[in-house]
């Protein structure tokens, strides 16, 4: 290996600590919105029924056996229909709640994208030492 390639490899294993460390924190924070965000949300989606003569009117299905924060546990085999209505109001806290819900599972999925990506790194990091004949202890420090 050249001396320009051995110095790239030291600036990436130079950088590497300080990377961990700010996923370490993102995670940290995801999980702060996360304990922060209002637990009254909907798993559910909008269904309109729509009739001659009568306004329309709002109501949230949700899958079959799916459980809600909202409106509870459906019966088993089951599936929660909930009555919503035309008021602007309940359909504005509806919507809010579906959003709380869909803003859940984006920071969820975040989270668990940087808790894989860190034990990922961990495996990688105790090849990284192997390749190079260095053993690391149950501690996490090579030796």
């Amino acid at each position: 290996m050249d001396n320009g390639n051995v110095e790239r490899v030291l600036r990436m294993a130079d950088g590497a600590g300080d990377a961990i460390r700010r996923r370490v924190e993102d995670l940290a924070h995801i999980e702060g919105d996360l304990a922060n965000l209002d637990g009254r949300t909907c798993t559910g989606v909008e269904y309109w029924r729509r009739e001659a003569g009568k306004p329309d009117r709002l109501y949230l299905n949700h899958s079959i056996d799916q459980a809600c924060p909202m409106h509870g546990q459906p019966a088993s085999g089951g599936r929660l229909r909930s009555y919503v209505g035309s008021d602007p109001d309940r359909i504005a806290a509806a919507r809010a709640a579906l959003e709380r819900e869909k803003k859940r599972r984006n920071l969820e999925h975040e989270a668990q994208t940087i808790r894989h990506g860190l034990a990922s790194c961990g495996y990688s990091l105790r090849q990284f030492y192997g390749t190079l004949g260095v053993r690391v202890g149950d501690d996490g420090r090579p030796w």
